[in-house]
């Protein structure tokens, strides 16, 4: 019988914020318009995850625009293909010549990439990262204009590291601390993503002065198989996995290979698109847990399936056959309230693809979240007199809690990302999927225990 899941998606020196009032008035602030945009992969092998995130802030635009008075927002996009140099020409395009406030959602790991250095320069605001590198990553800069939300790969390191230490996960009932002199191995790629996570692991084992029990061993998805061996006859007791997508499924299915019962902790980026290519087959669980954060929570044992209200639009769900949702239970009234509600209820569409189809798009969360973000900023400023300093300087003033996750807090010039999450365990029935077990927590809070 088919229930719904999500795989959830599963960023020293002054900075001349170039904004301040002129004659001409705020970048991208007219009588009328708040023009906003961004470079973001809508067509080609990315448009899958494009496509959704835009028309989801799209959707969080229109619903601003019906319910504020005065000036609408106005997203201009272009399609960088996922090409860094195109995305920076395409950056440069919005910035000079179409003039936008801000750059909101600034979509993948090449044009953040490729963009940063130019974005530093200018001192355009950046609300939202669509990546996890590094490059998104400060501390103690206040006025950076760079206001990153998802989780950075650095951040997320740290966690992983916290979640070894104090989480009661281990034992054979999986529900003890790791012991104090107990190893612990660090799997990483070398590739950008594995060495970015990798640099949050060892800021957290220095801090917690635990460097002697810890190895790390890079391996590719070439040398998975090899490195597996040489990581089990150390003995550890947890394997952090610092890598994702294809060197990661190597490395769990290196670890299958070789019968590992050796829990996994791993990174938000990988959910179980990357651990259930790695099972011996589809009914098979893998013979060691296996544990991932989440940095948005939709997820709620016990809480009853929606409302024909709470699902909008005309009360029916595109793609869903059941007559009724008694199948759609265990998700927070958040998630139908406001992301499910907007958009099914929705006209927006994108060539072939609707926005009210999209209420189960872990990518279309994100895009929510993003124009969630950027639209609680504004709700800050006077839009009279605002420039990208008063607005970023709005932006550190206090915390901003995000609709289906946690709470960012860019005070004191902290550019490090939601280092709020939740921890999911991967279970097999009745589908291989990631579960919670632990809601969202800040860093600090798993640490104290």
């Amino acid at each position: 019988m088919k229930k719904f899941y999500l795989i959830l998606i599963v960023f020293s020196f002054a900075f001349g914020l170039m904004a301040c009032q002129t004659e001409e008035g705020t970048p991208g602030i007219t009588d009328t318009e708040i023009i906003i945009g961004n470079t973001a992969a809508t067509s080609g092998v990315f448009a899958g995850v494009g496509v959704p995130f835009n028309l989801a802030m799209q959707v969080v635009f229109d619903d601003y625009n019906a319910t504020h008075e005065g000036r609408d927002i106005v997203f201009k996009h272009y399609d960088d293909g996922f090409d860094g140099a195109q995305g920076l020409a395409y950056t440069k395009k919005l910035v000079e010549e179409d003039n936008v406030f801000a750059l909101v959602g600034h979509f993948g790991t090449n044009t953040v990439n490729a963009t940063m250095d130019y974005l530093l320069e200018t001192g355009v605001p950046m609300v939202y990262g669509v990546t996890g590198v590094n490059t998104l990553f400060y501390e103690n800069q206040p006025g950076n204009n760079i206001l990153s939300v998802q989780p950075i790969y650095r951040t997320e390191g740290r966690m992983m590291v916290a979640r070894a230490l104090h989480e009661s996960i281990f034992g054979a009932t999986g529900d003890a601390k790791l012991g104090a002199t107990d190893n612990i191995v660090v799997l990483y790629s070398d590739d950008d993503a594995g060495q970015s996570i990798k640099l949050g692991i060892t800021d957290e084992v220095a801090s917690a002065g635990i460097a002697d029990r810890v190895t790390y061993l890079p391996f590719s998805a070439s040398t998975a198989s090899a490195v597996a061996s040489v990581a089990l006859a150390l003995d550890p007791e947890v394997f952090l996995f610092s890598a994702n997508q294809a060197p990661a499924t190597a490395m769990a299915t290196a670890l299958r290979i070789a019968e590992s019962d050796v829990p996994v902790l791993s990174s938000y980026v990988n959910g179980a698109t990357v651990f259930t290519p790695a099972m011996l087959d589809a009914t098979t669980p893998l013979p060691y847990e296996v544990y991932a954060n989440a940095w948005v929570d939709i997820s709620e044992a016990g809480a009853p399936a929606p409302t024909t209200a709470q699902v909008g639009g005309d009360g029916t769900l595109v793609g869903w056959a059941f007559p009724d949702f008694a199948y759609l239970a265990n998700f927070t009234a958040e998630y139908w309230d406001s992301f499910v509600f907007d958009m099914n209820s929705s006209d927006r569409t994108d060539g072939d693809t609707a926005a009210n189809a999209l209420w189960g798009n872990a990518y279309a969360i994100a895009g929510y979240i993003a124009a969630k973000t950027f639209v609680t900023l504004l709700d800050r400023v006077d839009l009279d007199t605002v420039t990208w300093e008063s607005f970023i300087a709005a932006a550190e003033e206090s915390p901003v809690s995000l609709p289906m996750a946690g709470t960012v807090d860019w005070a004191d010039g902290n550019r490090t990302g939601l280092s709020m999450l939740a921890l999911n365990r991967l279970v097999y029935a009745p589908t291989t999927s990631f579960s919670k077990i632990i809601g969202l927590e800040a860093i600090e809070t798993v640490r104290a225990k």
